[in-house]
């Protein structure tokens, strides 16, 4: 592999296989069926609701191995739902959502998955008391994080995955070219669920040999 790549790979396991609250599998976790995600709010939040649409069109054009997210029109119909309110709103709703989780944030993503480490279901919070540019920023990594993707990185400053951006004030509202890659490496179809780091890294350099 290149030097590119293999930086790429570290960059993958650290994002993937790892977890920002500790409770990481040090597996791939994945969807393997639709991400039926509903948009739950106690208003219309206009500028939230289409910036939560183009990030669901912009992973559907990233992901290579048929996953898509669905956005639906009723909560029983889905299995991931992102609340756009204030924290006490969304405890109501939700009382189990920040267990065990006692520091301050913006947003909040949690995946559940089973003993295939498949994704089954998941809870997305964006804090709507927080600046609307923050929340943009807030939303993209949420959503994304929720496809199984769990930790952040002080690595690159650009990426969405920046563990630094609310301290530094340095919100970003696209994706990196290292976003995108790892996205794509995780929605590949060699990429299989409950991989380990071994594992990975061979089916990794498999998809760029392929490539090439």
């Amino acid at each position: 592999m290149t030097e590119y790549e293999k930086e790429l790979t570290k960059y993958f396991n650290e994002i993937a296989l790892e977890s920002e609250f500790d409770n990481s599998s040090e597996n791939v976790i994945k969807w393997t069926k639709p991400m039926k995600l509903y948009i739950l709010k106690d208003k219309e939040y206009e500028q939230q609701v289409s910036f939560i649409k183009s990030t669901v069109e912009k992973i559907n054009e990233i992901a290579q191995d048929d996953f898509k997210i669905e956005l639906t029109s009723g909560l029983m119909e889905s299995n991931s739902v992102i609340f756009l309110c204030e924290r006490e709103k969304a405890i109501e709703l939700d009382s189990a959502l920040f267990e065990g989780i006692n520091e301050d944030f913006s947003g909040l993503s949690l995946a559940e998955f089973n003993n295939r480490f498949e994704i089954y279901s998941s809870r997305i919070f964006i804090d709507i008391t927080e600046p609307i540019e923050l929340q943009k920023s807030v939303i993209l990594e949420e959503i994304t994080q929720s496809l199984g993707l769990l930790n952040d990185s002080e690595k690159y400053t650009n990426s969405i995955f920046y563990e630094k951006q609310s301290i530094e004030n340095n919100s970003n509202f696209d994706y990196s070219k290292e976003d995108i890659e790892i996205i794509k490496l995780l929605y590949h179809p060699y990429m299989k669920p409950g991989l380990n780091k071994v594992e990975v890294e061979k089916t990794i350099k498999r998809i760029f040999e392929n490539k090439k």
